[in-house]
């Protein structure tokens, strides 16, 4: 890994983005919230958020939402919750492309639906940027 990336990884990381206040702030709702929603879709409750505008150009924008997603993900950097035990309490986590935010608690994925609890926050980065945080 550059230098450079490197640097772009911690600057994303470290950087304050627009603040952006979740409509959920009690765990128990949002899981109400979005077993309604979402019936039968895996739920993952998370805290310190970063919705992710993906810097790419207009074409990939074009073909990504051709198949039905936003170039937009989801970086958590705390799990309090997964309902299918794929990640432990305090795990960090990167969903996949956004399919559709609902009620300005719930990011739903291809396969999942995250609540986002409390204060996020939402940036712009590089793909390989945000694909490089382990």
């Amino acid at each position: 890994m550059t230098d450079t990336r490197i640097n772009k990884i911690s600057d994303f990381l470290s950087s304050k983005g627009e603040e952006i206040h979740s409509a959920c702030d009690d765990e128990a709702a949002g899981i109400a919230l979005a077993q309604e929603l979402c019936p039968g879709k895996p739920y993952c409750s998370v805290r310190q958020w970063i919705l992710v505008d993906l810097d790419i150009s207009d074409d990939k924008k074009a073909l990504v939402t051709e198949q039905g997603f936003q170039p937009i993900l989801l970086y958590a950097h705390t799990v309090v919750t997964d309902s299918a035990r794929r990640f432990s309490p305090g795990d960090w986590v990167r969903s996949t492309l956004l399919v559709e935010r609902k009620s300005n608690c719930l990011f739903e994925t291809q396969n999942s639906v995250y609540i986002l609890l409390g204060t996020g926050s939402r940036k712009t980065a590089e793909p390989a940027v945000v694909a490089s945080i382990f």
